[in-house]
């Protein structure tokens, strides 16, 4: 049985995934947008965590290394954190070459309790 706490964090989880569930994911070096992916919704919530379906492959618009990410809708914009592992928005690679491709390996929320 879920707890009130875990209830209410795949709540959360949940409107956020309605919120953002076609939403443009910009990868940032910065102020400079370095590939712009669009989203295609998102997994069922589990303990507070949410994941977003597969993400397409984009062109990359710019060089440098990306340091940030965002998603944005007419729901807002939410920052995320970016690495190879362990980040919000898990990339191949940080290293950003123009006209090259963009790939997503994951892209989780996680909502305290």
């Amino acid at each position: 049985m879920a707890t009130g706490d875990t209830t209410a964090r795949n709540s959360r989880a949940s409107d956020f995934a309605s919120d953002y569930s076609t939403a443009t994911l910009t990868i940032l070096d910065g102020a400079t947008t370095l590939a712009t992916h669009t989203l295609a919704g998102f997994g069922a919530p589990a303990t507070g965590v949410i994941t977003a379906s597969a993400i397409a492959d984009a062109t990359i618009a710019a060089s440098g290394t990306a340091d940030s990410a965002t998603i944005s809708d007419t729901a807002g914009t939410y920052t995320l954190t970016v690495g190879t592992s362990g980040a919000d928005l898990n990339l191949s690679t940080l290293t950003y070459v123009s006209g090259e491709t963009s790939s997503i390996s994951s892209l989780t929320v996680t909502f305290p309790a």
